[in-house]
């Protein structure tokens, strides 16, 4: 891959992005303590930028910073889709001992009840 490409990879995903999170390029620049001017710019190819930009978008986008660079492959599942599902699965996981833990305290209550015996 040619820096070009790599340039129109990195305005393509930072773009996807934002529009992931509803941002327009205004609350962007706001989140990243970055110009709107400048997101433009990165957005449509005519700028690169720096490690500390990188760093800043990514912190903005709850992403890690080299995701920016990462081809398009629905194969590919980034770190904070992964931490997004073992957040969701470790929720369901609660619910499920809460409902669990509560029907067999009500089991066990209603079978050893004072009616039952």
């Amino acid at each position: 891959m040619n820096s070009a490409e790599l340039q129109k990879l990195f305005s393509k995903n930072l773009k996807n992005a934002r529009n992931r999170l509803h941002f327009s390029q205004m609350k962007l620049a706001e989140k990243s303590d970055l110009s709107v001017g400048y997101i433009c710019d990165l957005e449509s190819g005519r700028r690169w930028g720096t490690p500390e930009t990188f760093s800043k978008l990514a912190d903005a986008l709850n992403i890690n910073p080299f995701e920016l660079l990462l081809p398009a492959d629905e194969n590919i599942q980034t770190f904070a889709e992964i931490g997004r599902k073992r957040k969701m699965f470790a929720k369901l996981n609660d619910s499920l001992c809460n409902s669990v833990t509560a029907a067999i305290t009500k089991t066990m209550a209603d079978a050893f009840s004072d009616e039952n015996f």
